[in-house]
């Protein structure tokens, strides 16, 4: 079939309004059109198996991305605060998940869908932005995709023309349909914390002991995020959160004056996670099967493409460097009159 004619300027437009490149547009219309012979999905065999025996059928694969550049951190100090929430950081990196997901919200709204599933999500750094002595200053540019399969499933509600979109696999999809159970919406959130002079109020001679700060530090973020998570599934309506990611980072960092020995601390939480409540007016089967030779096969976890895999190398190689240059500005704020001593000589 010959390519559809298109305004670049205007495809552009639709992008920084957060919208989709009019060639997609068109390549999802012809998805969902009359004339589709098959489909793309990210489905494992087990999963696409037990899909349709959850009275759904896949549509096509849809996919969200963002490449967003982190803005600069002026002041790690926080106004005098010990412990406080790095605001740009923060905002940076939860909108460009809210970018990347919206993008594959409206891809999967394009081809007719009642849901997503399978939905694999991926974060890397690109460029490692400012690395100073202080640690992550921001600047750097990330990127966030995610990707997952649109779905035909007429017994899970939502407003028309609004789809719901999941991280469940085609397993967690089938067993909720099971019991009676339908997906709502999905919930995400991110934060960093900073801690200046993590090791402030240490004892001198102490061997050893939790460290209160940095514990603070932790249940801080967690509960900054948590009711973030709980505020997104209030609004869908859930009654259960499924399928929580959460991941704590903790990184310890120099506080950024060359003659303090006491260094900082930096806390990222992210969640993930699919609201979930009761199908209205479910009447549960009087003899609940299990499909043969399916359920034996599911795969533990959540699994990693080979694409994936490779991009997450080269984020690491990128937060290695980022790591390499905080070391080098912390040694050249240490030993600036060494160097000038070496020149005159």
């Amino acid at each position: 079939m010959a390519q559809q004619p298109f305004d670049i300027n205007a495809s552009l437009a639709h992008v920084r309004a957060g919208g989709l490149p009019i060639r997609a547009q068109i390549r999802l219309a012809e998805e969902a059109g009359p004339n589709k012979k098959l489909f793309t999905s990210d489905l494992s065999v087990s999963e696409f198996l037990l899909v349709e025996e959850a009275k759904a059928r896949p549509i096509s694969q849809v996919m969200g991305s963002s490449v967003y550049r982190i803005g600069t951190v002026s002041d790690y100090k926080g106004g005098g605060e010990q412990i406080f929430e790095i605001k740009t950081l923060s905002q940076g990196h939860r909108e460009a998940r809210r970018k990347a997901l919206s993008r594959l919200f409206q891809e999967a709204r394009l081809v007719g869908a009642d849901a997503v599933v399978g939905m694999r999500l991926s974060e890397r750094m690109i460029t490692m932005g400012n690395h100073g002595k202080g640690g992550d200053d921001g600047g750097e540019i990330i990127e966030f995709t995610a990707v997952g399969t649109a779905i035909d499933a007429n017994w899970i509600t939502h407003p028309p023309n609004v789809p719901v979109v999941t991280d469940l696999t085609g397993q967690e999809l089938w067993a909720l349909a099971q019991d009676g159970f339908e997906p709502c919406g999905f919930l995400f959130d991110f934060c960093r914390y900073h801690v200046w002079h993590v090791l402030a109020g240490w004892q001198q001679g102490q061997s050893q002991g939790e460290i209160n700060l940095a514990q603070q530090a932790i249940e801080l973020a967690r509960k900054h995020v948590e009711a973030s998570i709980e505020d997104q599934a209030t609004k869908f309506e859930a009654e259960f959160v499924v399928g929580s990611d959460v991941k704590i980072e903790i990184k310890e960092v120099p506080c950024g004056y060359a003659s303090c020995e006491l260094n900082d601390l930096d806390v990222s939480v992210s969640w993930f996670g699919t609201g979930v409540r009761r199908v209205p007016h479910f009447v549960p089967p009087e003899h609940p099967k299990a499909p043969p030779l399916i359920l034996s096969m599911m795969p533990l976890g959540r699994r990693k493409s080979k694409g994936f895999e490779d991009e997450e190398d080269e984020a690491d190689a990128v937060a290695e460097l980022a790591k390499e240059a905080e070391e080098e500005a912390l040694r050249e704020d240490e030993n600036p009159k060494e160097e000038s001593g070496s020149d005159d000589d």
